[in-house]
């Protein structure tokens, strides 16, 4: 099951960093399969962000598939650090850093900012580590390959802010 929702969540993240509409109803599905994968290994916070990203990516699915320079989102950063302390009372400290930090994360992804993708490749590279040593070592690969996919969106969509990639709308 789990190699299962790792494939298919690569296919909605590749989809989305290319602009494919379609892309946030694969990653839709891949989070709500992941909600449940995740409570099983213990991890609430995980699960719970799951959810949201379930909930984010249909709000994004429904908005402009294009990513557009929006660096004053960035402030947005500045929740990570109250977020993940108030989460570290029911979380692990990793679990709540990692949590918080995609939760901001994701907003930022349903807003379509295309600064996102580098926070991106930090939070793959983090959450990679913590799923390994979680033993989740599919989960884990896939987040080295979500950090590949961040840095090559972040490149698609530096080059040409604002710009719809080819068949964005299919």
């Amino acid at each position: 099951m789990e190699v299962g929702l790792a494939l298919f969540s690569l296919l909605g993240l590749v989809a989305l960093s290319q602009g494919r509409r379609w892309g946030w109803v694969v990653a839709t599905l891949g989070s709500v399969g992941y909600i449940g994968f995740f409570w099983q290994l213990h991890l609430p916070g995980q699960a719970f962000l799951n959810l949201i990203y379930a909930l984010t990516q249909a709000w994004g699915w429904q908005a402009d598939p294009v990513f557009r320079s929006q660096p004053r989102a960035l402030r947005y950063l500045l929740l990570i650090p109250p977020l993940a302390l108030s989460l570290s009372y029911w979380l692990t400290p990793a679990d709540a850093w990692l949590t918080a930090a995609a939760l901001v994360a994701q907003g930022l992804t349903a807003q379509k900012v295309s600064q996102v993708w580098r926070m991106w490749l930090v939070v793959d590279l983090a959450s990679a580590a913590f799923y390994a040593q979680q033993g989740a070592y599919p989960t884990a690969a896939l987040f080295v390959v979500f950090a590949g996919v961040a840095e090559a969106a972040h490149r698609t969509w530096s080059a040409s802010p604002g710009t719809p990639v080819k068949d964005a709308a299919a």
